[in-house]
């Protein structure tokens, strides 16, 4: 039996002395549900399983993740198994731990990493994938998968960013591809067997092989042409994702931790849909999560309730690709004010985090602004017409503005739009477009808003360059130069008013890294571990993203990043990620590529701008 260590508290009170949040670190919060580890001269425990539930970023962003939530309260609800949360230490307590030379340790009963039979890293963006070779580094366990031996964890990863496991690859004994909710179980109790009868890892590795949704990368081999693209992959068996046909038959997590500090999203979440029908062709959510499920509104009435009664939060957000989508959505939102507020005081604060402008009506608006306004949340993705037909996001201009004016006139003051620009087929017009369309928002809020609301109008814009991410219709394509990118985003930050408007805008060459994470093979696997060796970690945080590590990185790979980003992709060949089937074939998708050129040769450009020929 693998002996369990942890870190004493007389210890974790010295490393806490003079560290920033040391709320990050301690276990106090309410809604822990791991099981009480009982530590005995023989190392032993009360669960079968201990699995280890890892985000590779901050307690604030992981406690803010509701997919951590969700698996923390199945694995715990089962007798055999137990669940711990590890998040990346901050500089601070990081360097302490090397100096001390003290492992990382989960939150629950700071039971140190390589401890664990099985480690679970939760991947949802690819700028993280240093911070998963650094926690490994900090749990004194091999980042490789062939050089670790049998008393070593288990490691696998899930989440967004898994969905092209190429580049981690390596790093990695499995991948879960899909849906967790049911696969998590089948996957520890195959373990627990493995534990009992010390089986060899390839026993286990092969079990769960058979399980829609694992892909175990030892069991595949790529081969290549001398100019790095895939020739042939052994065996064409494709790893088909975990799906789950009926969202109903897993309850919402109405019972959730409670964080000990305030976190980047501090409300009750609420995931009502998963999928969305939409099929925006930049949007690799909008394909990964198919099919569209939702949740029954009556249960999610009553399970929303409970889960802001549990939690004593006064906000609640409604989740999912596209929440104004969601059928029943009036019914749900009128519902759960007029329920909570049957057996609670004060005003209940609804958010949405996805609003569709075509589907966003004042209805709705009536209902959300019964609590305070939070502010609404729109993303038209393009400034003109031609753009948004491009990429299949099917709104009007006349519908936007409408839809604004009628929320100016219900008296929200405060608004965030998402706009990308390097889109495929784009061109200077459209980019000028943009800050046209924010004017004509100015325009619309001068109309609807009196002057002493006027003032305090606030329209926050973020702006992101475009990554032709794997599995949309755009995979095949090129991502812009980033100076192509800072060349337009300098044309928009010069022309749009700055009285109203605050704009955030993403360092093209970070956009360029995760392009060509997002797009790469298992050689990228080398340049995450040169950045890692390098100093890189926490590239998502702008203070810490270093394009010059990242750059050298790839040179020192022997690798191009351009190879996956600027250069593109032909139609016919095999790419690093078709070993997955996520439930949508290229012919679908070159299919809405298509579309899409079509659509671009459709316009015609003269004086007025660009017009459906």
């Amino acid at each position: 039996m693998k002996e369990i260590k942890i870190l004493n508290f007389d210890m974790l009170e010295k490393l806490l002395e003079g560290i920033e949040k040391p709320g990050r670190y301690i276990n106090t919060e309410i809604g822990v549900r791991s099981k009480n580890p009982r530590v005995e001269e023989n190392g032993g425990f009360d669960s079968k399983i201990l699995m280890a539930l890892v985000f590779p970023d901050i307690y604030e962003v992981g406690m803010s993740n509701l997919g951590i939530q969700i698996l923390y309260d199945i694995v715990n609800k089962h007798e055999n198994f137990t669940a711990e949360r590890v998040f990346s230490p901050w500089i601070d307590f990081e360097k302490k731990l090397r100096e001390e030379k003290i492992k990382i340790f989960s939150l629950e009963n700071r039971i140190f990493l390589d401890c664990f039979d099985i480690v679970g890293f939760t991947v949802q963006h690819e700028l993280l994938y240093t911070n998963i070779l650094n926690m490994l580094d900090l749990g004194g366990i091999n980042i490789y998968s062939k050089q670790r031996d049998e008393r070593s964890p288990i490691i696998c990863a899930g989440g967004p960013a898994a969905v092209n496991p190429q580049p981690i690859s390596k790093f990695m004994d499995f991948f879960v591809i899909g849906d967790g909710e049911e696969i998590i179980i089948h996957i520890l109790q195959v373990l627990k067997v493995y534990k009992e009868s010390r089986k060899e890892k390839g026993w286990f590795l092969k079990e769960i092989s058979r399980l829609d949704g694992v892909y175990v990368p030892e069991f595949y081999k790529f081969y290549y042409y001398p100019d790095g693209r895939v020739k042939k992959i052994e065996p064409e068996k494709k790893i088909k994702k975990a799906v789950i046909k009926n969202l109903d038959e897993f309850k919402i997590v109405s019972n959730p931790v409670i964080p000990n500090i305030k976190t980047i999203h501090d409300r009750f979440i609420v995931e009502i849909m998963r999928g969305c029908s939409r099929g925006c062709r930049f949007c690799q959510a909008g394909f990964i999560y198919r099919p569209v499920r939702k949740r029954n509104v009556e249960s999610l009435v009553r399970q929303s309730v409970e889960g802001l009664k549990n939690t004593g939060y006064d906000e609640i957000s409604f989740l999912s690709l596209s929440s104004s989508d969601y059928g029943e959505i009036e019914q749900l939102i009128r519902d759960t004010i007029s329920l909570y507020h049957s057996s609670q005081t004060g005003r209940l604060s609804i958010s949405l985090p996805s609003l569709r402008l075509d589907s966003f009506n004042l209805k709705l608006m009536e209902l959300i602004q019964t609590g305070r306004k939070t502010g609404l949340t729109f993303a038209p993705e393009a400034g003109s017409q031609r753009m948004r037909d491009i990429i299949n996001k099917n709104i009007k201009e006349s519908e936007m503005i409408e839809t604004i004016k009628m929320a100016f006139n219900e008296g929200w003051e405060k608004i965030k739009l998402y706009f990308m620009i390097g889109l495929p087929f784009e061109s200077e017009d459209d980019v000028r477009e943009i800050t046209e369309l924010i004017e004509r928002i100015i325009a619309a809020a001068r109309e609807k808003l009196p002057r002493k609301k006027l003032s305090r109008l606030k329209i926050n814009v973020s702006i992101n360059a475009f990554c032709p991410k794997p599995f949309t219709p755009f995979q095949w394509i090129s991502q812009d130069h980033p100076e192509n990118l800072q060349m337009k985003f300098n044309y928009i930050l010069k022309n749009v008013p700055k009285r109203y408007v605050d704009i955030k805008w993403v360092d093209p060459y970070k956009s360029m890294i995760e392009c060509a994470l997002s797009r790469g093979n298992e050689f990228v696997c080398d340049v995450i571990e040169y950045a890692w060796r390098g100093g890189a970690k926490f590239d998502n945080w702008s203070d810490f993203f270093n394009f010059n590590i990242w750059e050298e990185s790839f040179k020192r790979a022997g690798l191009d990043a351009g190879f996956f980003t600027t250069a593109g992709f032909s139609e016919d060949e095999i790419l690093p990620w078709d070993v997955i089937d996520i439930g949508v074939n290229k012919k679908f998708l070159l299919k809405e590529y298509d579309k899409s050129k079509k659509c671009a040769a459709g316009y015609k450009y003269n004086t007025a701008g660009y017009n459906k020929i």
